[in-house]
């Protein structure tokens, strides 16, 4: 079913603001880091309690995103996140501040005219956390619209950078309040529209 809640070739612009999560747990394993400090506690393996939130999860805010539809489903997303991180797997830390900057594709999997929208995204990015270095993105995500103007997103996925920087491979998760720029202008396009062929125009 189609509605005029979702983001498509009429409400090209959404703006979005929210809390994010960093958890290192489930990629810290012998597998990726070999002679790892088991100390760091994941010892069974890729995205072992990947849920493990109350554990594992650094919360915090906010992130701040803006994306815009192009088109074939197709959308680009640019966020900028901050968060500290006291949780490195299972192991306390003094807090390190964590800056991020990422770009990426989306890929709705549904017509992106739906009031639900799933999709999944691919991307890069800058992440500033003691020492920096760029990610290689990708993850699944859905949005929920609500009304016209707004609706919830939200998102997880994973952010690749090599083991040779202190800045590990990560999961990155988000929540956040979304808002389209345009609600209004597609009901005024085919207002006009109609107007227009009317009137041989």
């Amino acid at each position: 079913m189609k509605t005029a809640y979702s983001q498509d070739q009429f409400n090209k612009w959404v703006i979005g603001i929210g809390i994010n999560a960093v958890d290192y747990f489930p990629v810290l394993n012998p597998t990726h880091f070999p002679g790892l400090d088991p100390s760091t506690g994941n010892q069974d393996g890729f995205f072992n309690e990947i849920w493990n939130a109350e554990d594992h999860w650094n919360v915090f805010a906010p992130r701040i995103n803006v994306t815009r539809y192009w088109k074939n489903r197709i959308s680009l997303d640019v966020s900028f996140s901050v968060n500290e991180i006291t949780r490195y797997g299972d192991i306390e830390i003094d807090a390190i501040s964590y800056y991020a900057i990422d770009g990426n594709l989306q890929y709705s999997l549904v017509n992106p005219e739906n009031y639900f929208t799933p999709f999944i995204y691919a991307g890069g990015g800058y992440t500033f956390a003691d020492r920096s270095g760029g990610t290689v993105n990708a993850g699944i995500g859905a949005n929920y619209w609500f009304s016209d103007s707004f609706g919830l997103n939200a998102q997880g996925g994973y952010k690749y950078n090599s083991p040779d920087y202190q800045l590990k491979p990560h999961m990155f998760y988000s929540f956040s309040v979304v808002m389209k720029l345009n609600a209004q202008r597609r009901y005024k396009w085919n207002s006009r529209k109609r107007f227009n062929w009317r009137n041989g125009r």
